[in-house]
Formats: structure tokens, C-alpha cells, sequence
């Protein structure tokens, strides 16, 4: 096997800490739509697989309308109540001088993650930023993993996907990708035992880690990255 020297990287749990401007759009749409009575610990575990789905489980009735109402305030406001995680811009620096090509794959819409990218000055680190389309004909994370993988011309044996959510495993390994783990972001554990994860990690010191170890020792698993910092990078 090709050592990995592609990474796409999830963006809203791995890359930056999104909660609270999603969570307020998110109220925002269901709002517009009657819907009022969710609490917050819900609303925060749709994060990461795309919107239509989350409010569909949510028995909204007027999906296209709940959504609309979020990109609204998203657009405006939203996209920016974000902050990127401790230590993530020095390990994209690092990858980026190990001769790496790095994108971000995110279900969330293009349009928003090519902003956010560059409003937070992580655009140099990323050769391009694949992304959902905001008509939902690509929505869930295999359909973006394998248009970046297209529009990088990358070997799937030759790239890992980092990721926070069971959404990039199960997308990844449709593209036969391999994933690393992040637990900073909104997955839970049971959401990372697939075969296809390489390790599971907890800052982003052990993510750089691990992935200069998968182009060392492409096919083998790499042991998870327990840390005494566990869960305080966000």
C-alpha cells in the first residue's frame, strides 16, 4: 500500500468548535417552523451529518422551510460563533511541510466552508474545500469524500480522512479510506470502532502523531492516543 500523503479533515467538530452558531441557527429554523421544544443536548448531537436529515428526525414537516430559516441566520451571523480548536493550525502547518496535500470534506455546504476556511486563516493549509451543494444533490459525506478524492486525483489507499462523527467513518470506508478519530468533537465512542479507523486520538498533537506514523507504516493500525488532555483542546 501507498503511504498516505492526502488528508481530507471534517471540518464543524474537528477543524473548529461550531456549537453555539449552530445550535442558535438550528433553533432559529425550527422556530420558523413552529417547532420550539428541542433541547439542547439534541440539537447538539444532529452536528455533522447534514441538516435534512437531523430536522427530518426531529418530525419537522416542513424540512426544506426549517433549513432555509437556518442558512438564513447561518449565513449572517452563525458561520462566525466559531472558534477553531487549540493546536489544530500547527499540526495543518507541520503536514503541510511534511509534503502533504491536505482538503477539508465536509457534509456542510461549500459556500459556508470555503468562507469559514478563510475567515479563520486556515485557507493556505488546503488545496481544495469539497463540500455539500446547497440543492442536496451531493449531501452526505461519501458523495463529498469521493468528489475530493476526484478533484485531487487522490489514491483512496493513499489518504485518510480525519473526522469527529460515525458519518466519516461509514463515508470513508465507502470510499475505501481509511479515517482517524478525533474525540474533541460531537461523536461518541461506540461511533469509532469500525475496522477502517486507524486511531482514535485526543489532541491534536497525537493526531499529528499518528498520521506521520500511517506514512511510516501505511497498512498497519496505529494504537489510540490516550492523553491526560483528553476532551480540553475545544
Amino acid at each position: 500500500m501507498a503511504p498516505s500523503r492526502h488528508c481530507l479533515f471534517d471540518l464543524d467538530g474537528t477543524l473548529t468548535d461550531p456549537e453555539t452558531g449552530i445550535v442558535r441557527s438550528m433553533r432559529h429554523g425550527l422556530s420558523a417552523v413552529g417547532v420550539y421544544d428541542v433541547d439542547h443536548a439534541t440539537l447538539r448531537s444532529l452536528i455533522g451529518p447534514p441538516l435534512w436529515d437531523g430536522f427530518t428526525r426531529l418530525g419537522v414537516r416542513d424540512v426544506d422551510a426549517a433549513v432555509a430559516a437556518y442558512r438564513e441566520r447561518y449565513a449572517d451571523i452563525g458561520m462566525y460563533e466559531n472558534e477553531v480548536i487549540p493546536g489544530i493550525p500547527a499540526v495543518l502547518e507541520a503536514l503541510v511541510a511534511d509534503g502533504w496535500t491536505l482538503a477539508v470534506a465536509t457534509s456542510k455546504p461549500a459556500v459556508f466552508a470555503e468562507k469559514i476556511v478563510e475567515h479563520f486563516g486556515l485557507g493556505g493549509f488546503f488545496t481544495y474545500v469539497a463540500g455539500a451543494t446547497l440543492d442536496g444533490s451531493r449531501r452526505y459525506k461519501a458523495d463529498v469524500i469521493r468528489h475530493a478524492l476526484d478533484v485531487l486525483g487522490a489514491p483512496p489507499e493513499a489518504t485518510v480522512m480525519v473526522g469527529d462523527r460515525r458519518e466519516d467513518v461509514a463515508g470513508a470506508a465507502e470510499c475505501q479510506v481509511r479515517t482517524v478519530a478525533v474525540r474533541w468533537g460531537f461523536g461518541q465512542p461506540g461511533e469509532f470502532t469500525a475496522p477502517e479507523v486507524i486511531s482514535v486520538v485526543d489532541t491534536p498533537a497525537d493526531l499529528l502523531a499518528v498520521l506521520r506514523e500511517t506514512a511510516r507504516t501505511p497498512s498497519a493500525r496505529v494504537a489510540d492516543q490516550p492523553s491526560a488532555q483528553a476532551n480540553t483542546e475545544r
